[in-house]
């Protein structure tokens, strides 16, 4: 049976999916290469989005894969493995959007570009979060009620 959380779980990694295409779509029409840290890597931005560098505005195709693989499997007796990678995806795609220098340049943002930020830090803010308080739930569960704090300790 799928529960609510399951769902939202679910909800969270299909809206982080979407956002990373509609990101990856702008990135090649607008020519926004992806520059973690200014690092350049030696492809056009169709090229790099397509063997998973990602671009300035878009996650790395490797990410929404695993998110979507990880609330799928997560139907049923997925454990706490699936909200850990949807976390862990959520908080990467936040620090990767942090670190490329783009998000900075507001003055060479289109409209375009801006919904694609926009949409990307959302995206990633929901799907962290629901991954996190799934973390939290089943970890508490989990361990028979016991915060997970204590288990961790």
């Amino acid at each position: 049976m799928i529960d609510d959380r399951d769902r939202a779980l679910a909800a969270a990694a299909l809206a982080f999916a979407c956002a990373a295409g509609f990101g990856s779509a702008v990135a090649i029409r607008d020519e926004v290469p992806g520059e973690p840290f200014h690092i350049r890597v030696p492809l056009s931005v169709p090229w790099a989005v397509l063997v998973g560098w990602g671009a300035g505005v878009a996650a790395p195709w490797p990410m929404p894969v695993a998110a979507l693989w990880a609330a799928r499997s997560n139907h049923g007796e997925g454990g706490i493995g699936p909200a850990l990678i949807c976390s862990g995806v959520g908080i990467g795609c936040i620090l990767g959007t942090l670190i490329e220098p783009v998000t900075y340049r507001r003055w060479s943002w289109s409209r375009a570009t801006r919904t694609a930020i926009l949409l990307n830090v959302a995206a990633s803010i929901a799907l962290a979060a629901t991954g996190l308080r799934q973390v939290k739930r089943l970890g508490t569960v989990e361990a028979g009620c016991k915060p997970l704090g204590s288990i961790l300790s």
